[in-house]
């Protein structure tokens, strides 16, 4: 039995084909060829798409997490534009209520210093003396407009202090002025405060008494109570065993005896 391969036959069989339908066979090769080609660059181009998709989201993904920080530290900075404002605000408040209570101190202490004008009339003339620097300071001038507000409260403070130290005390003094002769001369004189003042004279001849006025101490010349006055002085250099002075006290209009 004789067998046939049938390539050879189809071989025949396509060489005796019409040239049209190689023509065709060709064509679609061709585009069979060009469809695969298409395939590959869609391929090609889909993957690429994908990896350029993932890159834009996670573009977007970053873009999305820096627009949150952004919100955030603007909100912060709004929060913090706000608190700011607040504290200019309290601060302004705080300045004014600052430059109100410093205008009614500077008001107050004027008339403090009118008051220490006053006083310092009546003040003996050594400590009169011993105060003059300090109260120079608050006189009217240049050296006046060189002194800050404290430095003028500490500088009342201590003139007033130094009033109130010696208005409570005993204080015993080397002073010269002159009686109803004319005739000045230097005494030991006993300040009981503001209130009075007792004199004598080395010698213990010549004594008297004194009181504040408007116009400063005036004198008045009582020789009786010269060992009485000689004895305070005693007393105040601790010369004398303290006892009790009998000396004339102030009274309205004048002294009792």
């Amino acid at each position: 039995m004789t067998i046939f391969h049938p390539i050879p036959f189809l071989l025949i069989g396509l060489l005796y084909l019409p040239s049209s339908i190689f023509s065709e066979i060709k064509e679609t090769q061709q585009i069979i060829e060009e469809w695969i080609d298409t395939e590959h660059l869609i391929s090609k181009e889909s993957s690429l798409w994908k990896s350029e998709q993932a890159a834009l989201f996670d573009l977007q993904s970053a873009l999305a997490e820096e627009l949150s920080t952004l919100h955030d530290k603007l909100k912060r900075s709004e929060e913090e534009a706000s608190g700011a404002d607040k504290q200019r605000s309290d601060l302004m408040e705080r300045e004014e209520k600052a430059k109100d209570a410093t205008e009614a101190l500077f008001r107050g202490l004027q008339k403090v210093e009118k008051k220490v004008d006053d006083v310092f009339a009546l003040l003996p003339t050594p400590l009169s003396e011993r105060l003059s620097p300090f109260r120079e300071k608050l006189d009217a001038g240049p050296q006046k407009a060189r002194l800050t507000l404290r430095q003028r409260v500490e500088t009342l403070i201590s003139l007033m202090q130094a009033v109130h130290l010696f208005h409570r005390t005993v204080t015993l003094e080397r002073q010269e002025f002159t009686l109803n002769d004319d005739q000045s001369r230097e005494f030991m004189v006993l300040y009981f405060g503001l209130g009075v003042a007792y004199f004598v004279n080395e010698s213990g001849t010549v004594s008297g008494y004194g009181l504040p006025s408007p116009s400063g101490w005036k004198w008045v010349r009582k020789d009786e109570i010269a060992r009485e006055v000689t004895t305070g002085v005693q007393m105040v250099n601790n010369r004398a065993m303290p006892r009790f002075l009998d000396l004339p006290m102030p009274a309205p209009g004048g002294f009792a005896q």
